[in-house]
């Protein structure tokens, strides 16, 4: 199973604000606020001189969008409690505040890197 498919799999789960409201890349069309989008930034092997290790760090930007800020932040609360106890090893590696004009909404965006 890809890493994209575990994350997606772990954020679904109904333990945050979004629900299953959870999409790659971008939301569809009038989608039901709040909701978490997901993109891969980039994913490396770590190899060795003797070869490949197996191992891939892979960063994943994680987006939460809310129509109330404070709403947009709680969430992004809970999606790190969640990558917290995540089995795969993750850590966070930046947070951003934004306001989306286009679409009036608040957004908070964390990448984390992945070890899988």
């Amino acid at each position: 199973m890809s890493i994209q498919n575990q994350l997606f799999t772990l954020l679904s789960g109904g333990a945050t604000l979004a629900g299953a409201r959870i999409y790659p890349l971008t939301a569809p069309d009038g989608v039901v606020r709040p909701y978490i989008t997901y993109q891969r930034i980039f994913s490396n092997s770590e190899n060795v001189l003797s070869g490949s290790t197996n191992l891939f760090n892979t960063r994943m930007q994680i987006d939460m969008y809310a129509l109330i800020y404070f709403d947009a932040i709680s969430l992004a609360a809970q999606v790190d409690s969640l990558m917290s106890s995540w089995i795969v090893q993750n850590v966070s590696l930046l947070s951003r505040d934004f306001y989306e004009d286009a679409v009036k909404l608040f957004r908070v965006s964390v990448d984390y890197s992945i070890w899988h």
